[in-house]
C-alpha cells in the first residue's frame, strides 16, 4: 500500500521542495497540495515541485471546481497529465466556502458540485472527439458523506474519504461495492487523516484538534451515531463553533481527533494502520494519506511507519 503525504501549505517555497526531498527518502510515494486561495494555489506548487523528482506523484488536495473556471481547470490538469504522465492526479471536492463567491453555490453546495463535474466531463467528453485522445488525468473526489461517496461511485477514479475511521471505511466499502454490482464500476478509496504523534495524549495540536471538530461538525447524524457517539456527544459536537479555536478545549470531546485522524504514540499509529492494510486485500485501496503536521524530528517516524504498511 502507497503512502502519501499532504504537505503544509503555509510552508515557503524552499520548505516545500525540502519536505518533499525529505518525503521521497523516507518512501513516500504521493503528494497532496491543499487549495486554498488566495493563501495557496496548488497548480503552482505543483508545477515547481514535480519536476524536481522523477518517482513522486502529486495530486490536488483538494482543489474546488469552484475556485477555477472549468476552462481553465480542465487545461491545467491535461497540461500537467500530458507532460508528467502517470504523475498528477487531480483531487476534487467542494472546497472553502469561505473563499467562494457565488452565492447559489453557498446556498446548496453538494448541488451545485455536482452540476459543475456535469459541466466537467462535457468538455471532457467533447476534446475527447476532437482529439481522439483520452488525456484527463486520474480523479479523486473528497468528502465523507453519503452523497458524494455515492457521486464518486459514478464520476471518479477514487474516493479521498477524510477519514480513518473504521466505521466510515466499512461504510464507504460497502458503496463503492453495491454500485459497482450494478454499473460494474469500482472505485478505489485513499484515507485521509491528520496525524500527530505524541507520548502526552493531551499534547493536542490546534491544528489537529481545529480539522477534527470541522469534520465532525460537517457529519451527518447517521454517520456520527455509526461512530458510536452517545445523543449527548452528538449535542456537544454540534455546539462546537465552525470558528478556529485557539485553544484545545478539555474534556472528552477531544477524542474525536483520535477517531477522525491518526492521534497517539508510533506504536498506536503503527497498530491502526495494519489494521486498514488488512483490507488492502479486498482490492479497493492503493494507498492512504498522512495529514502530517510538520516537525523536523518526526521524519524517522515516518520512515518506520511507511515500512510498516508497504
Amino acid at each position: 500500500m502507497e503512502i502519501g503525504l499532504s504537505i503544509p501549505i503555509k510552508m515557503s517555497a524552499d520548505e516545500k521542495e525540502q519536505y518533499i526531498y525529505k518525503a521521497q527518502s523516507v518512501g513516500v510515494n504521493n503528494i497532496w497540495i491543499g487549495d486554498n486561495p488566495p493563501i495557496n494555489n496548488a497548480f503552482l506548487d505543483i508545477g515547481r515541485l514535480i519536476s524536481k523528482t522523477e518517482t513522486m506523484n502529486f495530486w490536488t488536495g483538494i482543489t474546488s471546481p469552484f475556485y477555477y473556471s472549468l476552462e481553465v481547470l480542465f487545461s491545467l490538469s491535461v497540461w500537467f497529465a500530458k507532460n508528467y504522465p502517470n504523475r498528477f492526479g487531480l483531487g476534487l471536492g467542494i472546497g472553502n466556502v469561505n473563499v467562494i463567491e457565488n452565492t447559489e453555490f453557498k446556498k446548496k453546495p453538494f448541488s451545485s458540485f455536482k452540476m459543475e463535474i456535469e459541466k466537467l466531463n462535457e468538455i471532457i467528453e467533447i476534446r475527447k472527439k476532437q482529439t481522439g485522445e483520452e488525456d484527463f488525468p486520474l480523479l479523486a473526489m473528497g468528502g465523507l458523506g453519503n452523497k458524494m461517496i455515492s457521486l464518486a461511485t459514478k464520476k471518479a477514479d477514487y474516493l479521498l474519504l477524510n477519514s480513518v475511521s473504521e466505521f466510515d471505511i466499512e461504510r464507504a466499502a460497502i458503496m463503492i461495492n453495491r454500485a459497482a454490482s450494478v454499473n460494474d464500476r469500482k472505485i478505489k478509496i485513499i484515507p485521509y487523516g491528520m496525524m500527530q504523534i505524541v507520548s502526552d495524549k493531551q499534547d493536542i495540536s490546534l491544528t489537529m484538534w481545529n480539522i477534527a471538530k470541522d469534520i465532525a461538525k460537517g457529519c451527518s447524524t447517521s454517520i456520527l451515531r455509526s461512530h458510536g457517539y452517545t445523543a449527548k456527544r452528538i449535542e456537544k459536537i454540534r455546539n462546537l463553533s465552525w470558528e478556529r479555536y485557539k485553544k484545545v478545549p478539555q474534556g472528552e470531546i477531544t477524542e474525536i481527533v483520535n477517531d477522525f485522524g491518526f492521534y497517539g504514540s508510533l506504536e498506536e499509529i503503527k497498530e491502526r494502520l495494519k489494521k486498514i492494510k488488512e483490507q488492502k486485500e479486498t482490492g479497493i485501496f492503493q494507498q492512504i494519506v498522512l495529514g502530517w503536521m510538520y516537525e523536523e524530528d518526526q521524519w524517522d517516524d515516518i520512515k518506520k511507519l511507511v515500512k510498516s504498511v508497504c
